[in-house]
């Protein structure tokens, strides 16, 4: 079972409504109103909310910072892959549940209708995924293994390519594939791209992180897309 931790979480995935819960508790003391939209949600769900000590919570949780809620609920199944696709993120060896987990609350942010996961074995910690998504996690379809749709321009962030991110026409359907911190993409992956581009940066600075570096491209993503930007006129 995956324990959720904090209101934010909490509430997005009982609005999702994509997992089984088992009760959500919340501290003894916590005002009503101001979990209002929470107990609402529950009870739309048919969840339980049960009322409990600090001392309770303490112990179900992975740390103290879960602000007085939290829940229990089976882990989230893989996605099917979303039809149509029409921007997506490719993750290449995510080692960090937290890392992960920002990606996908950036993903979010701009529009990214699914995140592939290219690993093994599915077995990252869903409460810290949600938690350090903020939610996301509960709303966007994470899709394991790499069958990006034909449709779909793969495109391959690595450092030390000629062609920038700022070079491509990304208007049409796309993929973007972002390798781990400690390999990088992987030559399959590289193989499959239709392309590789790079962020530019100034000589002799230190590659941006993978949540730094997946922010900059997808907000790229966004601008021309954008009915404000010059080639999206």
């Amino acid at each position: 079972m995956d324990v959720l931790e904090g209101k934010t979480c909490v509430l997005a995935a009982l609005q999702a409504g994509r997992r089984i819960f088992e009760a959500v508790y919340v501290r003894q003391g916590i005002r009503e109103d101001s979990i209002a939209a929470l107990l609402e949600a529950a009870d739309a769900r048919g969840v339980p909310v049960r009322r409990v000590r600090e001392e309770a919570l303490d112990a179900k949780a992975h740390a103290r910072s879960h602000g007085g809620i939290l829940a229990v609920a089976q882990p989230l199944a893989p996605s099917a892959v979303p039809h149509p696709l029409d921007f997506a993120l490719l993750l290449d060896g995510v080692d960090d549940a937290r890392n992960f987990g920002y990606c996908l609350r950036s993903a979010d942010a701009f529009g990214v209708q699914a995140v592939f996961l290219r690993r093994r074995a599915f077995d990252f910690d869903g409460g810290d995924v949600s938690r350090s998504s903020s939610g996301a996690y509960e709303r966007l379809p994470v899709v394991l293994g790499d069958h990006v749709p034909e449709t779909v321009r793969l495109l391959g962030c690595a450092a030390g390519t000629d062609r920038t991110i700022y070079d491509e026409d990304l208007r049409g359907p796309v993929c973007l594939a972002l390798g781990g911190e400690k390999r990088g993409l992987s030559a399959a992956v590289r193989d499959r791209c239709a392309a590789l581009v790079s962020i530019p940066t100034r000589p002799g600075a230190a590659s941006l992180s993978l949540t730094h570096a997946a922010a900059v491209v997808m907000a790229e993503v966004l601008r021309q897309r954008s009915p404000r930007s010059p080639r999206g006129s």
